[in-house]
């Protein structure tokens, strides 16, 4: 085999990947939630219990007749297809708050010296990603004697993951200092 012509150092590319350094990894778990979900729960919870009450004024006493059976289960099928068509509704004009806040518990959050990733467990590829060059920095909001406290995440102007303020805002973030100050975090590999 004939010798191969060695190239200048500055042609040669590395074959081998660098390994990404995580700085930050969190799992805010049920903090994660929504600010406004005990509410909704709370609300869902008396819809609940109306219902209970009311398929227990249909069944009770047991129907005994005919007309009472016929009764018992047309009003609770009404009952039954009302329910299913407004939570159909809700699921479908707000299907994406819906999934956020069931998959909310259960997001991990990292950052590594390249890029921000949101991670669920059942997913290989994750949720979203943001790249350290679309990063300006962070700031820290109160953090409680745990250090579960608000963050933003800094984008750079006209980014499209960032609200009208180009931040990405997180509450009860787990060692939110921790977050911020890997986001500043240029240590070399």
């Amino acid at each position: 085999m004939p010798p191969q012509p060695r190239l200048p150092i500055a042609y040669v590319r590395r074959l081998e990947r660098i390994a990404e350094v995580p700085r930050y990894v969190a799992r805010p778990g049920i903090r994660a939630l929504p600010s406004g979900t005990l509410a909704v729960l709370a609300f869902v919870g008396l819809q609940a219990w109306t219902l209970t009450i009311l398929f227990w004024a249909i069944w009770w006493p047991a129907p005994r007749s005919t007309g009472e059976w016929t009764f018992a289960i047309g009003t609770s099928s009404v009952l039954v297809a009302v329910v299913l068509g407004l939570i159909a509704l809700l699921l479908r004009k707000y299907a994406g708050f819906a999934t956020a806040v069931l998959r909310a518990p259960f997001i991990r959050l990292t950052v590594t010296d390249r890029r921000i990733l949101w991670t669920v467990p059942w997913h290989k590829l994750p949720l979203m990603e943001i790249g350290r060059d679309r990063v300006l920095g962070g700031i820290l909001g109160p953090v409680d004697r745990r250090g579960f406290g608000s963050a933003a995440l800094v984008l750079v102007p006209g980014d499209p993951s960032a609200d009208v303020d180009g931040n990405i805002h997180f509450d009860r973030l787990p060692q939110a200092a921790a977050f911020v100050a890997a986001l500043y975090d240029d240590r070399p590999n």
